[in-house]
């Protein structure tokens, strides 16, 4: 022990020498760096773990004896994925809010071992009702996952418009819906050692300007599905969560659609206020939004419905699901930025021109009488 001490003592002596003589003549210092080895082992570790990755996702887990439940399939992500999952062979059980989404998807999967219920998860008593149902009829199949996919674009233009309803409602089915279902059928992924999936979107990554109610709401989702993850690992029940970027496929993304929807909280606003930002404001907000969803929105609804039959199906599914160019390339990348940096890059991306309210036009607020 003794001895060891010393060898401690002469190498930390030799350490302290070594610094102190390179503090007083730097220039003795020599590194010898080989850019090519420099570039190439990260790139190489890159690569690597990125062929691997890919091998291993595609090793699949079976379907037999599993069922799934998924909410919000009237019609979009919701419908295409029960019925894919049922021509795969899983037990589908598909929420519906409305009979004619239930009767339609019923009469297209007639052959199919799919059953369409009636299912609005911002009620406790529908949401029960579903939970009964469900149990009911798995028979000997196991409740495998339950898929968080129901949910409404809530997005009315700037914050200021909207009253507590508009994030109320958002809040209402895009956050409190995934936990109200959750929460009733989690004793049968429990027992199944099962997959809880949830949607939320780049915006619960990245709030734009104009998308207050409904990223407030995404941003829950986020939170609650981290929350959910780590409490429900010690149960076997894996979490995962799927983030889509701008999609046009659906009726969620339409230009009618969100016409009427800045129209329904400008209308309301008081007079003074929709003065202060004037037609022309609200008509260049409502533009922009429309020729940002033409350029940057993807009209495959496949990269979303494929991301949620991933996570279903793969041994070694991700926790989280990037889905479409956008996501990947612009808003991802873009919620890791200095929040000047970020906020510089959506001005660019805007096309570099204000949209200025007519106030501001006219002076301002000191020269307004």
């Amino acid at each position: 022990r003794f001895q060891l001490y010393l060898f401690r003592m002469d190498f930390i002596q030799s350490l302290i020498s070594a610094l102190w003589q390179f503090v007083g003549n730097p220039g003795t210092l020599t590194v010898s760096v080989h850019l090519p080895t420099l570039l190439g082992a990260p790139v190489a570790a890159i690569s690597g773990y990125l062929l691997l990755r890919y091998c291993w996702e595609l090793i699949p887990t079976g379907s037999k004896g599993k069922a799934v439940l998924i909410t919000g399939c009237d019609s979009g992500f919701g419908r295409a994925l029960a019925l894919k999952c049922a021509r795969a062979g899983f037990t589908v059980f598909a929420g519906c809010l409305t009979d004619q989404g239930r009767e339609s998807l019923s009469k297209e999967a007639h052959s199919l071992p799919l059953f369409a219920i009636p299912l609005d998860i911002t009620k406790d008593e529908s949401v029960a009702a579903a939970r009964k149902i469900v149990g009911e009829k798995l028979g000997d199949n196991v409740l495998w996952a339950a898929v968080n996919n129901a949910g409404i674009f809530a997005c009315y233009g700037l914050a200021e418009w909207c009253s507590p309803d508009e994030y109320r409602l958002s809040f209402e089915v895009n956050c409190l819906g995934p936990v109200r279902v959750t929460n009733a059928f989690l004793d049968l992924l429990k027992r199944s050692k099962g997959r809880l999936i949830s949607v939320s979107s780049v915006a619960g990554r990245l709030a734009e300007k104009g998308t207050g109610p409904y990223s407030v709401a995404k941003y829950g989702v986020e939170a609650w599905n981290d929350v959910m993850r780590r409490e429900l690992r010690p149960f076997g029940v894996s979490v995962h969560l799927v983030e889509p970027g701008i999609c046009k496929a659906t009726n969620l993304l339409d230009k009618k659609a969100h016409n009427d929807r800045v129209a329904s909280v400008w209308n309301k606003m008081p007079a003074r206020l929709r003065e202060e930002y004037g037609e022309e404001f609200k008509q260049q907000l409502i533009d922009d939004w429309n020729a940002g969803l033409e350029i940057l929105g993807s009209s495959n609804i496949n990269l979303v419905v494929d991301c949620y039959f991933h996570a279903l199906t793969a041994r070694y599914p991700r926790l989280r699901y990037q889905c479409g160019w956008d996501a990947l390339l612009i808003w991802i990348p873009a919620s890791y930025m200095p929040t000047p940096i970020q906020d510089r890059f959506r001005t660019i991306l805007d096309g570099g021109k204000p949209n200025i309210p007519a106030i501001m036009k006219s002076g301002g607020f000191a020269e307004k009488k």
